[in-house]
């Protein structure tokens, strides 16, 4: 594949982004994101991305002409909807003769997350769809303080990193809720991105889940292409694709 003749000129990136129900796809130009088109898909991520991405680059008045960089989630997440993203990006490169990027998804939430609260380490999750996490530990620089693992929420306090010392644990990601509970539980402080420090049981509202989107994705590849970092457009699979849910009996 090409690589641009003008490594000074800010790339213009495509994203997708299906590790989750949430399908997502973002054009980054001129150092934003210029559009982002998002939509919920338990099944059929391969019908509903192609329209997402045309939309999309429309919106941002982007043509495929004007790319220079296509990247996509690696996951960890859904085995079909990475396979599926990856698999859109993979085409976007062959047929327009692009490098591609994958990016990891829990390092694109602590790159998108991480700037709010910078003196902070932070703990990033996502669903195994098998009742627990994967998850990551990052420094406040955003370095990853080890591998993607998985485990059952209530361990995750004692999996800290010695490094990371006893302050609080910045969190984004899934489950938060019963993640704070669990570090709570273990005396451990959690704060929320963007949000006030939790010491206590005394958490007063519902929190959403924080999904990783093909926006995180675009800036984190943006980030990597300034420095020089590639990586393959392949799935972070944690486990063996057969361990995924069960699918429904047809009736």
């Amino acid at each position: 594949m090409k690589t641009p003749k003008r490594p000074d000129v800010l790339p213009v990136i495509l994203a997708f982004e299906a590790s989750t129900n949430q399908l997502s796809v973002a054009v980054y130009a001129d150092g934003v994101i210029r559009a982002m088109k998002t939509a919920e898909a338990s099944f059929g991520q391969a019908a509903s991305l192609v329209p997402l991405a045309v939309s999309a680059l429309a919106e941002a008045d982007i043509d495929f002409s004007m790319i220079s960089h296509v990247a996509a989630g690696r996951g960890p997440g859904s085995f079909t909807g990475l396979r599926v993203s990856l698999a859109a990006a993979k085409g976007v490169c062959l047929a327009h003769d692009l490098p591609g990027l994958g990016i990891s998804g829990l390092a694109a939430l602590a790159y998108s997350c991480g700037g709010e609260d910078g003196d902070l380490p932070m703990l990033c999750l996502a669903d195994t769809r098998r009742g627990n996490v994967y998850a990551q530990f990052f420094a406040a620089d955003m370095t990853p303080q080890g591998d993607i693992f998985e485990a059952q929420i209530e361990q995750l306090p004692l999996l800290v990193p010695s490094a990371l010392g006893q302050e609080a644990i910045l969190l984004a990601g899934h489950d938060r809720q019963a993640v704070i509970a669990a570090f709570v539980a273990a005396g451990r402080r959690v704060q929320l991105a963007g949000g006030s420090t939790i010491c206590d049981d005394a958490v007063d509202q519902d929190l959403d889940d924080l999904f990783v989107d093909a926006g995180m994705i675009a800036r984190l590849a943006a980030h990597h292409l300034a420095r020089g970092i590639a990586a393959p457009l392949t799935p972070l699979y944690l486990a063996d694709p057969r361990l995924g849910p069960k699918k429904k009996a047809s009736a």
